[in-house]
């Protein structure tokens, strides 16, 4: 989808006479772009869930809420984390823990516990123990109670997407040609429904405003073209 992506911005600008994006400045903004949208993911759940509740979602593709969860699921991530020095570090592309998404080697779940109330629960009636285990986080890591928990434990969590890359070799006039084979290519990793929306949202940094309709003209227009060069 990136190179997609990158041919139809380039085509608009030029026709706005807006300049030229060089591959640099697109995967900055490329990635600005996808993190924006990504984080979109959670308020639109929230909200399709509420309709759902609300009895004003239906059933099958339909299911606002649903289909949400599913552009948010493809980001799940499972792992092992184990323990070092008393702490257990976490993924450096977590974005967001799992409810429930912290278990011991023996499947209990470790449930989170607020710091501010942790010293009260340690000393109380209710101090974490094998069987009801607790979690504080600590700047990317966790602390697991009681601490006679070491073992690895598991864990389920949402990971950052990784940033687009639009990789490329240059001929000898300084063309920039893409080339997805490079080892560092990353393409979009949103859903291919995104494909308006994030030239729409790319289109916007430079100041432009222009409908998604418009932007699948231009993008079928390079596709006629291209399949023109194809059969030639």
């Amino acid at each position: 989808m990136i190179d997609k992506v990158y041919k139809t911005l380039l085509t608009i600008l030029n026709k706005e006479i807006q300049g030229y994006v060089s591959p640099l400045e697109f995967n900055l903004i490329g990635s600005h772009i996808q993190m924006e949208i990504f984080r979109e993911y959670f308020e639109d759940e929230n909200r399709d869930k509420n309709k759902e509740n609300r009895g004003l979602s239906n059933k099958g593709y339909a299911n606002l809420s649903f289909n949400q969860r599913q552009r948010i699921d493809q980001f799940a991530e499972q792992g092992q984390l184990t323990e070092s020095n008393g702490f257990y570090n976490l993924p450096s592309d977590l974005y967001l823990l799992e409810e429930h998404g912290l278990t011991t080697g023996e499947g209990k779940v470790i449930e989170e516990t607020e710091r501010s109330n942790m010293n009260y629960q340690k000393s109380s009636e209710v101090a974490p123990t094998g069987l009801y285990p607790v979690y504080e986080m600590l700047n990317k890591k966790i602390k697991v109670y009681p601490d006679s928990i070491t073992d690895a434990i598991t864990l389920r969590y949402l990971r950052v997407p990784k940033d687009p890359k639009w990789t490329y070799f240059t001929l000898p006039d300084g063309t920039p040609v893409f080339n997805p084979s490079a080892n560092d290519f990353q393409d979009f990793e949103l859903h291919p429904s995104e494909f308006s929306n994030i030239v729409v949202r790319m289109l916007s940094m430079f100041g432009l405003t222009i409908r998604e309709g418009e932007v699948i003209q231009v993008a079928e227009s390079l596709k006629d073209k291209n399949n023109a060069k194809d059969n030639n």
